[in-house]
């Protein structure tokens, strides 16, 4: 499977809830680390893993994804996406904001798996990365 079969499976796990095909796409050795949005750091594969079945067990969110760079070797690859995540808040109010999400994925005995995610709101209008490219 290439880089970009297996983000793209990644992604699709996570933006349909999907625990078991999440699980499958993340590294269990101990080396997955996750950054929240609030600078919290994750280095906990049981905390990680307990953070997505809370996170997936509410079916009210929504995201989408805008790939914007990616950087691949023969054992590492990365990505950086927009995200748009949609949800409602506990008065039943829409909630939308985006983020950076940023993926890194090492190839660990022929399969890619994610190694580090890091989340960060942005408030920019994403037409402004276009300016700088």
């Amino acid at each position: 499977m290439s880089f970009e079969q297996a983000l793209e499976r990644h992604l699709q796990a996570v933006k349909a809830h999907d625990i078991d095909a999440f699980l499958d796409t993340i590294a269990t050795d101990g080396s997955l680390m996750m950054i929240l949005p609030n600078g919290n750091l994750l280095d906990s594969y049981e905390e990680i893993v307990e953070l997505h079945q809370d996170w997936f067990a509410d079916q009210e969110w929504q995201m989408t994804t805008e790939l914007v760079n990616t950087q691949v070797s023969s054992e590492m690859a990365s990505a950086l996406l927009l995200v748009n995540y949609a949800d409602v808040d506990e008065d039943g109010h829409p909630v939308q904001f985006q983020y950076f999400l940023n993926l890194i994925f090492a190839k660990r005995n022929g399969k890619w798996l994610l190694i580090h995610d890091q989340n960060t709101i942005i408030d920019i209008d994403p037409s402004e990365l276009e300016d700088e490219e």
